[in-house]
């Protein structure tokens, strides 16, 4: 783990069959902080995790405007703020919080059991195409 303003966990997975497996093991929920993003990378993604309370959320650690890490930016109820140029985004939905308008950054299913934090990459939970797997 590195010691700089956004700690980072590498999670390395080596497939030789493309399988889909749901819900990676990438994290302690120990491990988020509450002021700001925990960066992880999964199959060659960066992932931003953010705790709120007892909830945790999975969100592309992107900034769209020029691909910053927004994981290391300040994060404040639900929304965090890119640190390069401070474009807010709800970390629930993956949209500007006063701008609901365009893509939003991809967010994805995130499940705590025994203080694990598992994403499903494959669940991009604000695809409006997308269909969730536990209604279906």
């Amino acid at each position: 783990m590195r010691h700089d303003a956004a700690p980072c966990l590498f999670v390395l997975h080596e497939r030789k069959v493309s399988v889909a497996l749901p819900f990676v093991p990438v994290a302690k929920l120990e491990d988020i902080p509450i002021d700001r993003g925990l960066r992880v990378v999964v199959n060659e993604i960066g992932i931003g995790l953010y705790r709120s309370g007892n909830n945790v959320y999975a969100m592309e650690d992107a900034c769209p405007h020029a691909g910053y890490p927004l994981s290391e930016g300040e994060f404040s109820d639900c929304v965090i703020s890119c640190r390069a140029h401070g474009w807010p985004f709800d970390v629930r939905t993956g949209f500007d919080p006063d701008n609901a308008d365009g893509f939003p950054i991809p967010c994805f299913a995130v499940e705590v059991e025994g203080g694990e934090v598992r994403i499903d990459l494959d669940d991009c939970v604000n695809d409006p195409r997308r269909t969730r797997r536990e209604s279906v």
